[in-house]
Parts: C-alpha cells; structure tokens; sequence
C-alpha cells in the first residue's frame, strides 16, 4: 500500500506489464488490509479512495480487498470530508471508478450519497470560479481534479455551470508557454491534471482557450520529456 499510482498508471496505459507484477501487487495488499482490519487510516479517507482506483483499474472488486470492503469508509461523509477537498474529490473519483453501489456503513453519523459529495464540491467552488485547498485564489491541481471528479454529474446545471468556471478559470491560469504552475513553479504534473480533466469533460487539448502563443498543453507537457524517456517534475531539477 502505498503505490498505487505507478500501478494504477501501469494498468491503465495498456503498457505490457509482467503478469507477476501485479499479482505481487494484490498479494500484497490483500495481506495488508487483512492485517489492518480493513483500516487503512483512521483520518486520511483518500488512502481508501487511491485503493480503490488501482484495485479497479486492475479489474478486481474493491468490495472485496482481502475480506473488507473498502467502499464502506468512503460512506461515512463526515470522516470523508474531515481532511479537506481531497476527500470527496477523490471518493467521487474511486466510487464511479468502478460504478460502485454505496454499500450501508452503520457506523456513520451522516451515510453518503454521490449527491452530497457533488454537493460538498459545488459549495467549495471559490467566488470567482475555481477550487483550492487552502486560501482564496484558485489553485491549477485541485480545480482540475474537481473537474474530474464532476464530469459525470454535468447534467445537473449547477454542476455544468460550476465546470465552465473552472474551464475559465484554468485558461486564465495556463503560462505564455502553455504550461502551468502550482505552488511556485512549473510542473509536469500541473499540466497533466489539465490533460487529464480537459479529455474527461470532452474538450479537445487544441481548444482554443488552452492553446497560448501556439503551444497546446499536449506541447507544454512533452517539454518536460527526456531523451531516456522519462519526464521531469521540473525543467531545471
């Protein structure tokens, strides 16, 4: 537990993976919730959420993770929301990776719907559009994960209406290069949460509200490539 995202990454690029590798991986972490009790950790309920999103993008039931059901704490909407935006971003995320039914936790105070974390996020929206996880300006990584997070809910107008402030907001937000910054410096993994939101809402990356000076954040984050094939966090580090 703990690497999820180079799994999650792994599975669903469709890169050839030794099978091994991701056996080891659901060896690993079925023993480790087992031993846990099923607790992953008492107050940060996004541990339960990034589970959940590489144990589906596997193909596996995150209803059954070495004998717990790891759906269950993400129903408890206050413990879910207590460490901040993170929580319902990602529970959204991890319930609709699978299409989950929200299974009963009679230990909650408050029982969760999809509903009340859409809520939850409509009512974190900043006046001027946008989201963040702490203060009063718009933050490029936390707007673009509530946009993923809302994608499937823009049916509703105060959902569809939140979505295209955060577009503006995000397209106010992006560099004369075409790249974006978070907390002080331009970073790969700012534009790829743009990437990652533009092509969940169905925007093209040639949009012409994300193109700059000619360079379309497809362009912005291959800047950030290297001749090993890897990618850097920041070009001069």
């Amino acid at each position: 537990v703990g690497g999820e995202w180079a799994v999650f990454g792994l599975a669903r690029s469709g890169v050839a993976v030794p099978k091994e590798y991701f056996e080891v991986y659901g060896e690993n972490v079925a023993a480790y919730t087992a031993e846990h009790g099923g607790v992953l950790h008492a107050k940060k309920y996004t541990e339960y959420s990034r589970v959940i999103l590489a144990w589906t993008a596997l193909g596996k039931d995150a209803t059954d993770v070495g004998g717990f059901n790891l759906l269950v704490p993400l129903v408890d909407f206050d413990q879910t929301v207590f460490q901040g935006i993170n929580g319902p971003i990602f529970a959204l995320l991890a319930l609709d990776s699978g299409n989950y039914e929200i299974p009963e936790n009679p230990d909650a105070a408050v029982q969760a719907t999809r509903q009340m974390y859409v809520d939850e996020l409509l009512a974190r929206e900043l006046p001027d559009g946008g989201w963040t996880l702490t203060g009063g300006e718009a933050d490029v990584d936390i707007t673009a994960m509530t946009l993923q997070a809302l994608a499937k809910y823009r049916e509703q107008p105060e959902v569809e209406a939140a979505v295209e402030r955060g577009l503006a907001v995000l397209s106010s937000l992006q560099e004369p290069d075409g790249g974006y910054a978070s907390w002080g410096s331009s970073n790969s993994e700012s534009v790829a949460q743009v990437i990652v939101a533009l092509t969940e809402l169905g925007v093209p990356l040639d949009d012409a509200r994300f193109v700059k000076n000619g360079v379309t954040v497809e362009d912005a984050l291959l800047r950030f490539a290297q001749e090993s094939g890897a990618f850097v966090h920041v070009l001069d580090s």
